[in-house]
């Protein structure tokens, strides 16, 4: 009987087209990964040769609601999700995506009309023969005076029997300065509160009459501020001990034509910025525990060592001096050194254990939760991570097929789906729904794709699981970070705007005023009112920081505890 050759070779045939596609698939994500790393490579080359760069222009508008190419990424809920037309390309698939559009809702309100002080009536011009007076109709205008005037203090001397000379003193609401606590208030408000650059504001006080020179306004703004920079370090203090979770992020920032850092520590009731040379977690430790300036190398310092592998000897060394109290950081680094502990990564994980277990000393729940963008340099105590952050590595990858497309499109809708869900949940918490949220985020990142780089974005997922769900244990937690990157954005654009500082006064004064302006903001106080209040001396608003514990029992990041 014959026997055809294509029944015998049509599985092997199948299974060699199949490893053909599959050869095919890995070779265009080949081809994609190495155009990605050529794109950077180009980028990079312009930049170190300061060419002009492309600009990266945007629509500001969505397409229209009868658009074929779909909704934009950032639509409604409502928006159609589950149109997966095999006929559209994977920019449109991208673009249906529903993710949250959610804002930080800070957005300060128009204040009330200030109380009537002058009056005044206007009759029409011409007025006919025969007219009756018919009532009169209300025409509300706001005036604001700026005038300079010089006050002449006489300080009188007098002789003492002894022969010494004694003297009056000045105001000591001039704080040392040759200009009143009002111009103080307006330089201050203007340069650290509305941004004005240091020669633009020169230039305005020039036009008002003021006889000021550079250094001098310089002065005024970065010099005698001990009492602000004592209050701003109240805020962190305070807002440690009556927050349960604080957020955070950095950015970088030039100071003495160095690169550097600024760090920003926020929740509701305060805003803290930290300014210094390095970006690590020994750092950000060092933040925290600014405040105070005692370590202490307690047991949850060794415990720390241990958690991250610290070397065994030395970890026996140092239980040797369990309980040891260092008076300053000085003290500490001396010790390190009497007792050998010398390298750089040795000692940079020593000062982190003695921080961690420093800040416990003093008062800091160990159950805080750092809420942060993922970097780790912020992940100590319990840590959890913004939503959005964790979404970008699935946006960022490059589909090389349709299947591969309707994938990516599939994976990043549930993700969403996900994400709405754990907003419902911070609304009406239940058991049920958080099983429910971890079953459906475990079925989503042990998905096959049939995609290398979306296997691996999921992947990614699956390691901050812990992380990204710390919510459905605590439901006051946030789900983003864009409390942080807002209150953090003014100093990005300080940076463009005026580079960096050339003195640490001026460092200190630009944190300083950056974080009392913005935790006046959330608590709906006038950074121009406030000013005034403290340099005149008025003291009609409460200190910052008894504010932010008053206002904890109500708000849901703060606890009410002490030390």
């Amino acid at each position: 009987m014959f026997t055809s050759p294509n029944e015998d070779l049509s599985p092997n045939l199948l299974e060699f087209i199949a490893q053909l596609q599959e050869q095919n698939i890995r070779l265009q994500e080949v081809v994609v990964e190495q155009q990605t790393r050529i794109d950077q490579l180009e980028n990079e080359i312009t930049r170190l040769k300061k060419l002009n760069t492309r600009p990266n222009l945007k629509p500001n508008t969505k397409p229209p609601a009868d658009n074929d190419q779909g909704t934009s990424g950032s639509g409604s809920d409502e928006s159609d999700s589950d149109d997966t037309s095999e006929d559209s390309s994977g920019d449109d698939h991208k673009r249906k995506v529903n993710k949250p559009d959610e804002s930080t809702p800070r957005q300060r309100s128009q204040p009330q009309c200030p109380p009537v002080s002058d009056e005044d009536t206007i009759a029409p011009e011409d007025i006919p023969e025969g007219s009756v007076r018919h009532g009169r109709e209300p025409y509300t205008v706001q005036e604001m005076e700026v005038k300079v005037k010089t006050i002449r203090y006489w300080l009188e001397q007098w002789l003492t029997p002894e022969g010494k000379t004694i003297s009056g003193k000045p105001p000591a609401n001039l704080h040392g300065h040759h200009y009143g606590p009002l111009l103080q208030a307006y330089a201050l408000v203007q340069h650290h509160g509305c941004a004005v650059t240091q020669p633009q504001l020169l230039e305005l006080l020039w036009d008002a009459g003021v006889s000021i020179s550079a250094g001098q306004l310089s002065n005024l703004l970065t010099k005698v501020h001990d009492a602000f920079h004592a209050e701003k370090d109240e805020l962190l203090a305070t807002g440690i001990r009556c927050s349960h979770y604080l957020q955070t992020d950095d950015t970088g920032s030039r100071h003495k034509g160095q690169n550097g850092y600024c760090t920003v520590i926020v929740n509701d009731l305060f805003t803290w910025f930290g300014s210094t040379g390095s970006k690590s977690r020994e750092n950000f430790l060092s933040l925290l525990h600014r405040p105070w300036r005692a370590y202490v190398l307690n047991q949850d310092a060794l415990d720390y060592l241990e958690q991250h592998s610290f070397s065994k000897k030395w970890r026996k060394t140092l239980a040797k001096y369990l309980d040891v109290h260092f008076l300053n950081r000085e003290s500490w680094e001396e010790f390190m050194k009497d007792i050998g502990l010398d390298g750089p990564r040795l000692r940079q994980k020593a000062t982190e254990g003695v921080l961690y277990g420093s800040l416990i000393h003093h008062g800091f729940n160990r159950q805080t939760v750092t809420f942060s963008d993922g970097a780790q340099q912020f992940n100590v105590y319990d840590h959890a991570q913004c939503w959005l952050h964790a979404g970008r590595p699935l946006e960022k990858v490059i589909p090389v097929n349709r299947q591969q497309v309707n994938a990516q499109y599939w994976c990043l809708n549930w993700f969403w789906d996900i994400y709405r869900d754990l907003k419902a949940f911070k609304e009406e918490p239940s058991e049920s729904r958080a099983d429910a949220i971890r079953q459906g985020f475990d079925a989503l990142t042990q998905t096959q794709t049939g995609s290398t780089e979306l296997q691996k974005a999921l992947g990614g997922l699956m390691v901050i699981k812990e992380e990204l769900l710390r919510v459905l244990d605590d439901p006051t937690l946030p789900l983003h970070n864009n409390l942080s990157e807002s209150q953090i954005r003014e100093h990005v654009k300080r940076r463009k705007i005026s580079g960096g500082t050339q003195s640490d006064a001026g460092r200190q004064s630009r944190d300083t005023f950056a974080s009392l302006k913005k935790t006046c903001r959330q608590h709906g106080l006038s950074f121009w009112e406030y000013l005034t209040d403290r340099l005149t001396g008025t003291g009609s608003i409460p200190r910052l920081a008894d504010i932010i514990e008053y206002v904890s029992c109500w708000l849901p990041c703060g606890q009410c505890r002490s030390f």
